[in-house]
Formats: C-alpha cells, structure tokens, sequence
C-alpha cells in the first residue's frame, strides 16, 4: 500500500511519536554534552602585542621635529614599518630560538591589518604554561629581530595574561548541536516507522486499497476498556 504524505500527514505521525522525538533529541545533546566534558581536552590561549619598528630613536637628533619640540613619525616610516611586521612573522614561526621556547604549545603570529602591530597568540592545554610560555615569546622576539635586521626595536604594548577559562570546547555549543542532530535524527526515525507500518488504521486506508466506503466498524471493546 503506498502511502500519501502531506504537511497534515507528517505532523500527525510526529506528534504520534513526541516521546521518541524529545527523548532521543534530550538523549544526544546528553552524550555531547559527557563526551565534550570529560574526553574533549580543554585549550587556553592568551596573546600578546608588539609593535615593529623600523627607525631608531637614538637618531632623533637627526630627525625632523614638530613645534612642539618633539620627534615626528611619518607616514613612511609607519607603511615600511608594516611591510617589516609581516616579515617578521615569517621570521619568528622559522626561528629555531621562537621553536625553542613554545615546550609544546602552539603558537600563531599575525600582523594586525596592514600595520606594524603584531599578535602573538599561545595556546595549549595549561593555563600556566600557556602564560609562560607567552611570556617567553615576547622576551625572545626582540633578540631574533635584532640579530637579524641590527636596527629599530620590538615593544610589548600588551603584554600576555592567565587565560581564566578555556578557548575551547564550546560545551554549550556542542550541546546545541548534539540536540539539533538527534532531533532531526528523531524525526527521520518517526517517518521511517511509519512508512514501515503496514498496519491499517484510519477507516479511509480501506478505502484507499479497495475503493470502498466505509459504513460502519466493530469497535474494540477491550481497547477502549484499556484507554479508560
């Protein structure tokens, strides 16, 4: 018998099976939410900033001044600055000195949007080390900047903190999406059922395999017995 499906059809059969619905939905955000909580490995990360610079300020004797008496920073000497920034990061992710250091973690430079500000993010799976490992990157990045380039400096304008919490797992979005997946699971198992459901039910399937009406029908005395 084939069977006719349409929106009525299929919120009749999803309502039927509610409880299967909402126990396995509850069922795998349940067994996310364990396997994100005690088998995921939690990661902190911190980061740091520094800022590239090209010139050396022991020449500001040489060096155009303001009004004000004070060493003016050209346009020029910020964009070179930038393109410094960026070979700097390849520097740093190769240098066997950086590598030395990291003891496990791991490490990722960006330089910020075409400036001479520089990130440097550290993140592995122990708040401390995580910390101090950080604290050694930006200790050891001036001294790989000047051995290489011998002219202008590597400040830290802010400086790496304890991570208080771990980056990731997202425990609640991995909740969510466990939900999500034994909903949708849900469902296609209430479809499933009954499209395997042979079984004759309504009055109009009987007319649906013979073509005729229905005009009367037995009740099921210990059924109704039972419902009540």
């Amino acid at each position: 018998m084939t069977k006719d499906f349409s929106i009525q059809k299929i919120l009749s059969i999803l309502l039927q099976h509610i409880k299967l619905i909402i126990i396995v939905s509850l069922a795998s955000a349940l067994v996310a939410f364990c396997y994100t909580k005690f088998y995921v490995t939690p990661v902190y990360s911190t980061s740091a900033i520094l800022l590239v610079q090209n010139f050396d300020n022991s020449q500001s004797a040489t060096e155009p001044t303001t009004s004000a008496g004070t060493q003016r920073v050209w346009v020029s000497d910020l964009s070179s600055s930038a393109t410094l920034a960026n070979y700097c990061s390849v520097l740093f992710k190769n240098s066997p000195e950086m590598l030395s250091v990291l003891d496990g973690c791991a490490l990722s430079i960006t330089s910020e949007e075409e400036t001479n500000f520089m990130r440097f993010s550290v993140s592995g799976s122990d708040a401390k080390k995580v910390y101090e490992v950080a604290q050694k990157v930006t200790e050891v990045a001036p001294k790989i900047y000047l051995e290489t380039y011998k002219i202008g400096k590597i400040d830290t304008i802010r400086p790496a903190s304890v991570p208080s919490v771990p980056s990731s797992p997202d425990i609640k979005k991995n909740v969510l999406i466990g939900f999500l997946a034994g909903l949708a699971l849900a469902l296609v198992i209430s479809l499933f059922l009954d499209i395997i459901d042979t079984t004759i039910k309504p009055e109009d399937d009987l007319f649906k395999i013979y073509g005729v009406p229905v005009f009367a029908e037995v009740v099921d005395f210990e059924r109704e017995d039972k419902k009540r």
